[in-house]
């Protein structure tokens, strides 16, 4: 009995360790995601590119300068479905100041963590507001 539990205060701190890198990452992928929110909300089209991966390929915010962010919710998520990749769906509520008709869409995230650079990347297509 006294093995096991002097092996278990050995171990102990070295899980600790991996747990921090973790929660580390972890909170790297919320802070991602709340700035992420509030570009939106604050309508910067042209910087939510900044958060997309390179290989979705540029956005054009030109048609997006009538559009107004009206309400952005967290219907699933954020899941970790590995130590590098998380998804969530987020349903939108926008208007278009031009036509003022409300219009909703559900924005299925995949954001990949890229471990060298430490940041969290969009790799699903940003919403298309029509």
């Amino acid at each position: 009995m006294l093995r096991l539990i002097l092996l278990a205060l050995l171990l102990w701190p070295l899980a600790g360790c991996q747990t921090l890198g973790e929660r580390r990452q972890s909170e790297l992928l919320v802070e991602t995601l709340r700035k992420y929110e509030a570009t939106l909300r604050w309508g910067a089209m042209q910087q939510a590119q900044s958060f997309a991966s390179a290989d979705l390929g540029s956005f054009s915010p030109t048609g997006n300068k009538d559009l107004r962010i009206l309400h952005y919710e967290v219907i699933q998520g954020p899941t970790q479905l590995s130590e590098e990749k998380a998804v969530q769906a987020v349903l939108i509520q926008y208007v278009r100041e031009s036509s003022q008709s409300v219009k909703e869409l559900l924005d299925q995230q995949v954001w990949i963590y890229d471990e060298e650079n430490e940041t969290w990347t969009r790799q699903s297509p940003l919403p298309a507001f029509q």
